[in-house]
């Protein structure tokens, strides 16, 4: 019982703050103007790119069910096909990305990764069979695989342990934004274009995203200010750039590690590596990851109500709302408190009860609609979970970029194993072995976050042991986050 007390304790150990919603208490007037400053430039870019990679993503949902099944024959396991090799091209181009961020400026990477996917993007309009959407998909895919790594490598370089968790809240939120936009957007191009000079909505719709994408390409090459160290941002004073480095030095989290051979030995070696990626690959195995899509194909197949074509569109941006409430609440409580095992446990628990209703089925339809919004609230666990990557990795900057590259690519992986095997549109919309698959990993995930938080209380030692001594002239030894060298 005395680890289970330990672990539900703020992370912060003497430090720890009291509630805010923002700024620390006793952040002064000069370092708000700063972080103000910093926020805008470096969140209004990071979420509109993602934004745009979500807007897409929830458009082949939307074109799939209104239209583009029947236009292209994708009678079969197609759609899932299709959503798998845009999978295997973000595993594929996640990894090198996230390295090269490290040497090349994310300034020039990132925003010129965005405005290719977006050519991509409007290349879709003029697909004719599917088989030309594997192709375009797969490359959309490698392309988009550099955004979510490598804006969480951004975030995780600019901000404090008691910062970064609302910060990625709000990057997190971009996602579900844009996945509610793209039924919106849906729903007005099919009311205001659909057959517009012999084409159907649904090719318009892509075409519509990928212009937006270039024009948050060309914005980020303008404005976003790479990291820290290199930035030579227009908007930012030399006074206030040094600023910005020192902010994570006081933290203890200067930044470490060179770019060569070594940094692959330095990965493999720490215990960050292994215990995160499996904590990242149970979190991509949750409803969330396909709860627009089986929300959308339940209501398509409900024998018990002819739910129209905008229904079946917007009525599933439910689930996007929801997450976006909860994904402020437990993160900006996160980073308040510390106790980032306890706001785990939360949602956790949560989806849980919502997954075991949706493995029950014939429940009422009011409940029904409760279940898939819980079920599917993974939302807060993301920017939860990667904040914690960047804490745990704050020492060396190849480890954390390379550690939250192999998360999300072997959580990628994973993604792809359980949509093709657990979650095939021919199951829809019962999704029996889906439901049933995810409700036992999901209890997997409430044993491994407690592995997680005992390797940072492991990380932790030194430190709070140096605040409870006090020794004249010495320097506290450690951190959490400090790597662990297993050989």
């Amino acid at each position: 019982m005395g680890f289970f007390a330990d672990a539900l304790r703020s992370s912060y150990g003497n430090d720890k703050p009291r509630l805010f919603w923002w700024y620390p208490h006793g952040t002064p007037a000069k370092e708000k103007k700063l972080l103000t400053k910093i926020d805008f430039f470096i969140l209004t870019y990071c979420c509109l790119g993602y934004f745009a990679k979500w807007l897409d993503q929830a458009n082949l949902s939307n074109a799939y069910v209104s239209g583009m099944k029947e236009d292209l024959d994708m009678y079969g396991n197609e759609f899932t096909l299709a959503t798998t090799l845009m999978n295997i091209g973000s595993i594929l181009g996640g990894i090198p990305s996230n390295l090269l961020i490290t040497w090349v400026p994310p300034r020039y990477l990132l925003p010129g990764c965005e405005i290719a996917w977006g050519l991509i993007t409007i290349g879709t309009y003029k697909v004719s069979s599917s088989h030309q959407l594997y192709v375009l998909r797969f490359f959309l895919g490698l392309l988009e695989g550099t955004s979510f790594v490598g804006i969480q490598y951004v975030l995780g370089s600019w901000y404090k342990s008691t910062e970064i968790g609302k910060r990625t809240a709000i990057f997190a939120n971009s996602a579900y934004v844009g996945t509610a936009f793209g039924g919106y957007i849906f729903s007005g191009v099919l009311a205001g274009m659909d057959g517009y000079q012999g084409v159907a909505a649904w090719r318009w719709a892509f075409a519509v995203d990928g212009i937006i994408t270039i024009v948050v390409g060309v914005y980020g090459l303008v404005f976003f200010p790479d990291t820290p160290e290199k930035t030579t941002a227009f908007y930012l004073s030399t006074e206030e750039r040094q600023r910005c480095v020192e902010r994570l030095i006081e933290e203890d989290r200067a930044p470490v590690g060179s770019f060569s051979w070594g940094v692959f030995k330095r990965i493999v070696t720490s215990w960050q590596f292994y215990v995160l990626t499996i904590l990242w690959m149970f979190w991509e195995t949750t409803v969330g990851k396909v709860g627009n899509t089986v929300f959308q194909l339940f209501l398509k197949n409900d024998s018990s109500h002819a739910w129209s074509l905008y229904d079946i569109n917007n009525i599933p941006t439910a689930i996007n709302g929801f997450n976006i409430v909860m994904v402020m609440l437990v993160n900006i409580w996160a980073d308040a408190t510390g106790c980032r095992l306890v706001a785990a446990l939360f949602n956790l628990t949560l989806q849980l009860f919502g997954t075991a209703c949706l493995v029950a089925w014939h429940i009422p339809t009011g409940l029904r609609f409760v279940a898939y919004l819980f079920a599917a609230c993974d939302g807060p666990l993301s920017p939860l979970y990667m904040a914690w990557a960047n804490i745990l990795c704050s020492q060396d900057k190849q480890v954390r970029a390379m550690t939250l590259a192999m998360m999300n690519a072997f959580g990628n992986a994973t993604t792809t194993i359980i949509q093709q095997f657990a979650y095939p549109v021919t199951e829809a919309p019962e999704y029996k072995t889906g439901f049933r698959t995810t409700l036992g990993l999901l209890c997997g995930m409430v044993v491994w976050v407690f592995v997680v938080r005992y390797c940072e209380m492991k990380a932790q030692r030194p430190k709070l042991a140096a605040e409870d001594t006090v020794v004249d002239g010495e320097e506290p030894v450690g951190g959490r986050g400090e790597v662990f060298d297993l050989t």
